[in-house]
């Protein structure tokens, strides 16, 4: 039997088939420098307009902290992002680009060429109590920038539950001398209570056994006490 019998869906005069020009990768990339609001940023300019940010926030006395990307780029992740991710108290008094479905309302702030957006998320939901107690904790950096603790970030993404949120626990669990784990469980039942902390186990047992590359036996640091 010819390939083409045994494979009679594959049409290879399909013009979707056809492979890019080197024209048409120009033109890809081209485009994509153009759409500047998805552009990646550069750490220093994610810093910048953080701080300009945060400027703006103690002046209307407003609690703030760096999270998201930025945050996981400072703890040592290699992976870009293409905005600023801040928890806070309370809305800044800048117009919003738009709300946020979760919570918060999205700025861009002009930091020398770029245009750099600011998610500011302020909770007003079940996991309001979460935000609350990562900015009470969070660390002040000698330039002025707050930042939450790596265990907070750790638990803000769990319960964001993105599949790029869990595979920066998986790197964040990965660097022994980053994350203290019963931390993070001792601030989850100081937060939530117990049951909350036996919610989130089962899949923080996952996330712990994939960064020590076990993938069929418990943690050895959590066993459910």
């Amino acid at each position: 039997m010819h390939l083409t019998e045994r494979l009679p869906n594959l049409d290879y005069n399909d013009e979707r088939s056809k492979v890019m020009s080197e024209s048409d990768h120009k033109q890809l990339v081209e485009r994509v420098l153009q759409d500047t609001a998805n552009l990646m940023i550069a750490t220093d300019t994610g810093i910048e307009a953080a701080q300009k940010a945060g400027q703006l926030a103690a002046q209307e006395e407003i609690e703030w902290a760096v999270a998201g990307g930025l945050a996981m780029h400072l703890y040592g992740s290699p992976r870009l992002t293409k905005d600023v991710d801040i928890i806070a108290s309370e809305h800044l008094s800048l117009t919003p680009q738009h709300r946020l479905s979760f919570g918060g309302s999205s700025y861009t702030l002009q930091v020398g060429r770029y245009a750099v957006q600011i998610d500011w998320i302020v909770r007003s939901d079940g996991y309001q109590k979460y935000y609350r107690a990562a900015l009470k904790e969070a660390i002040e950096l000698s330039n002025g920038l707050r930042i939450v603790t790596p265990e907070w970030l750790v638990i803000l993404k769990f319960n964001a539950g993105r599949q790029k949120d869990l595979d920066d626990i998986v790197f964040l669990l990965k660097q022994p001398t980053i994350i203290d784990r019963p931390t993070v469980k001792q601030k989850v039942v100081e937060t939530a209570g117990e049951d909350a902390w036996l919610t989130m186990l089962s899949g923080f047992r996952r996330l712990c056994d994939l960064a020590d590359s076990k993938t069929t036996e418990p943690s050895k640091y959590y066993e459910e006490d």
